[in-house]
């Protein structure tokens, strides 16, 4: 704990961090209201499930790209314009009766209009906090964007059920837009520099770092996404137990990542960490009661932030300045990509075989990403999650 209270000390941090999760709440939301707005209008969950998915996907190609914009045009350029695009698209997909094929264009150009505000500022966190500060730095801002997570669902589905589907949207939309103005202000006071990349895009992926992170947040997100569908389909469209439950589960990845997420995590550290994730969905989807199925949750989130600021960590070290920005821009379109395939195969998997199918899929997703680190440890070490550090994991 001695560590964050020293971060909060570095002036800048708290304006920083706290600008970049006010502008990226809407993430916390965004899924869960495009599921509660385009199942209200359609009837369907895996229609909504597609349009979450193409969301998902437009991001996760358009992000590289925009994150290597922030050297070339500059932060005020590149966010300012994708902010303004994303809230345009967030108002037509709530106001516009169009058919499902369109919906999912809508869905891709949102997606694809997401302001490249994670990669902006974790690319900047090691000018500002250099040496052993950085880990605690990386997870803080992990463990604080769980408040995103704790939020949103809860606020998506209350704004839903209380006054219409569309306002969710309508709020991210003005969220985002005055959210990324007040971090390009804090930005601005620091004189954040952001290098523009020498190397030819894309090849940051040759790094197994950044290939393993890209895996297991992929996997991880994927698990959660999918039991994100498993939720709504478990206790309605539009009750608020929905948005609580979700919340819960981000809570306890909130409480974990302050517990542990400025610890080294060797392999087996990490493992155990999206290990407890798979446990606790599936314990979840076997016990009955409401306040049974919320401890459940709460222990499935407390692997969750930790697992994501190794992560970071790992790429950071291992990833040059100039390639930062990029790097965690591809990091974030593998967790995308896992957004919009656990949506994706929720939403089917719900219409067919009913929640609990589709909470065991989620379980066994974030199994999947519990066995990466453990599979590329058999490779040889790998940036910060080298045997000799086992000894501090969790």
């Amino acid at each position: 704990m001695r560590a964050y209270a020293e971060l909060i000390r570095v002036p800048g941090v708290v304006n920083v961090t706290a600008s970049q999760l006010f502008a990226r709440l809407p993430l916390g939301m965004l899924s869960l209201a495009i599921l509660l707005h385009v199942q209200a209008r359609t009837g369907s969950f895996a229609v909504a499930g597609a349009v979450v998915a193409c969301t998902s996907i437009g991001e996760a190609i358009a992000m590289p790209m925009t994150s290597r914009l922030l050297g070339r045009i500059g932060m005020v350029a590149t966010l300012v314009s994708a902010a303004v695009v994303n809230g345009i698209c967030m108002l037509a997909l709530a106001f516009f009766h169009v058919p499902g094929p369109v919906l999912m264009g809508l869905g891709f150009l949102i997606g694809a209009s997401v302001p490249p505000l994670l990669p902006a500022v974790r690319s900047l966190y090691p000018q500002m906090v250099p040496g052993e500060g950085l880990r605690a730095l990386f997870a803080l801002d992990t463990t604080a964007q769980e408040l995103i997570w704790v939020i949103g669902p809860v606020a998506a589905t209350f704004l839903a059920s209380a006054i219409s589907t569309a306002i969710p949207l309508l709020f991210s939309a003005g969220v985002t837009v005055v959210g990324t103005a007040w971090f390009l202000l804090s930005a601005r006071r620091l004189k954040p520099r952001i290098d523009r990349s020498v190397v030819a895009f894309g090849r940051v992926l040759v790094n197994p770092a950044v290939i393993l992170a890209m895996v297991a947040s992929l996997a991880l997100v994927a698990s959660f996404m999918a039991l994100e569908v498993g939720v709504l389909a478990l206790f309605g469209n539009h009750n608020l137990s929905a948005g609580v439950a979700l919340g819960v589960a981000s809570l306890g990845s909130l409480i974990g990542g302050v517990l542990f997420g400025h610890r080294h995590l060797g392999v087996r550290g990490l493992a155990t960490s999206m290990t407890v994730v798979a446990a606790g969905t599936a314990v979840f989807g076997l016990v009955d009661g409401w306040a049974l199925q919320l401890t459940a949750l709460f222990a499935s989130g407390l692997g969750f932030a930790p697992a994501l600021a190794a992560l970071y960590v790992m790429v950071s070290r291992e990833i040059a300045e100039h390639s930062a920005a990029e790097a965690f821009g591809w990091l974030n379109s593998g967790a995308l990509v896992g957004g919009a395939m656990g949506t994706a195969i929720g939403g089917v998997v719900v219409d067919r075989y009913g929640s609990f199918a589709v909470i065991m899929v989620s379980a066994a997703l974030a199994l999947i990403a519990a066995c990466t680190p453990l599979i590329a440890r058999t490779a040889g070490p790998v940036g910060g999650l080298s045997r000799e550090k086992e000894t501090c994991g969790v």
